[in-house]
């Protein structure tokens, strides 16, 4: 997904490859007050609140949706009585902050769970919000990274700053194709959208899933495949249940899926379309803000700040929508693709509309280090550390 885009720095990278092992790729949550949420560190506040427990949670080797569904099960509660800011890393060592409502601290912390730990936990009257943090703090290393000197001149061009690419993970864990399936569902063509979910096996690591997919594809037959889809592939089962008894009604079968997974693959187009846009602009070195485009100054963290506006601080770009007001680059990619900027106004399946939105088009490294083959930075959210380790090694 990253390899054909451009690299702002020109000096050849180091190579090497990334999440060889969890320890080499540590996140760090960063609080909204600028509280990092340290690994293997206790943390902890004064009770704010009776409502929601809010406490730190550290996993390894676990999504972050996996590692909550396990303590919900072991604690046996619903998984939705959960929240946390944002998702972290799975082939990592990461922590954050998230909120269980009406959970007591006692009943938690006399759990073990298999590679997660519990540092800290107090009680609050709001739970945690989607987005509430400041940024992530990484510690990364980088196997078989070559000619290391050469990070520092790459450093030195880019300035403090990356482009702000969204990142391998905005596409699917494996199969990369979450973009594919929302373009298909943007043009309405939702038995194809289907066909991508369901039977797409490009990236698809696991053997059995493989295997069924590729039946699925070749037999066409929704009952039949519901007896060898494999258990833990639950989002397709839904899917297929509907279909084995509703074999056209493909609009309804992926209303079996959440909400919150159906606008995975919205956002994921729209992140394509971001991702493609920054490319050609650095490529053409079109970088000055347009008329529909502005300079957001920094919080008290030194991150962009999207309200504060100000002559000289962060370029920001759209994340193309309904409401958008494109810019020429937009309007041929939209072209491109076949599609309008009202086809995010989805008439079929509203609930999953997407009006745009705004990200800027570099990213700043806060407290930006390495020794060796080991990176140390702080970003801001919504920033990926890949997409700034992309320009050091350049082998992706």
């Amino acid at each position: 997904m990253l390899e054909s885009l451009s690299h702002f720095s020109k000096t050849p990278g180091i190579g090497g490859k990334i999440k060889s092992y969890p320890e080499n790729f540590i996140v760090e949550e960063i609080l909204p007050d600028g509280t990092v949420l340290e690994l293997d560190k206790k943390i902890t506040f004064p009770d704010r609140g009776e409502k929601f427990l809010h406490f730190v949670l550290q996993k390894k080797n676990w999504t972050t949706e996996k590692a909550i569904r396990i303590i919900a099960s072991r604690l046996r509660l619903s998984h939705k009585r959960f929240n946390y800011a944002g998702n972290k890393d799975k082939v990592a060592i990461t922590t954050q902050r998230v909120s269980a409502f009406a959970l007591k601290k006692e009943e938690l912390l006399s759990k073990n769970f298999p590679e997660i730990k519990i540092n800290g936990a107090w009680y609050e009257e709001e739970k945690v919000r989607l987005g509430s943090l400041l940024g992530n703090r990484f510690s990364i290393k980088i196997d078989d990274a070559k000619n290391i000197e050469n990070a520092k001149k790459i450093y030195s061009e880019l300035g403090g700053k990356f482009p702000n690419y969204f990142g391998e993970q905005r596409f699917g864990s494996n199969r990369k194709n979450t973009h594919k399936v929302g373009l298909a569902i943007l043009r309405n063509r939702f038995e194809e959208a289907a066909e991508i979910f369901l039977t797409d096996v490009e990236g698809e690591d696991n053997e059995k899933a493989r295997e069924a997919r590729m039946r699925l594809k070749e037999e066409q037959n929704f009952s039949r495949a519901l007896q060898y889809f494999p258990k833990h592939l639950h989002l397709e089962r839904k899917v297929l249940e509907h279909l084995a008894k509703n074999p056209n009604d493909f609009v309804n079968a992926f209303r079996k899926i959440p909400r919150f997974t159906l606008l995975l693959f919205i956002h994921a187009f729209q992140s394509y379309l971001f991702n493609l846009e920054l490319s050609e602009r650095i490529k053409n070195k079109d970088l000055d803000a347009k008329e529909n485009e502005y300079y957001c100054g920094e919080n008290f963290y030194g991150f962009p700040d999207l309200e504060k506006k100000q002559e000289n601080g962060w370029l920001v770009m759209n994340v193309v929508g309904y409401e958008t007001e494109l810019n020429k680059y937009e309007e041929e990619l939209l072209e491109k693709f076949g599609i309008t900027k009202e086809a995010f106004s989805v008439r079929s399946f509203p609930e999953i509309s997407s009006k745009g939105g705004r990200r800027t088009a570099f990213s700043p490294f806060k407290d930006f280090s390495f020794s060796g083959s080991v990176f140390r930075f702080s970003l801001a959210k919504g920033s990926y550390a890949t997409s700034a380790l992309r320009e050091f090694m350049k082998s992706y």
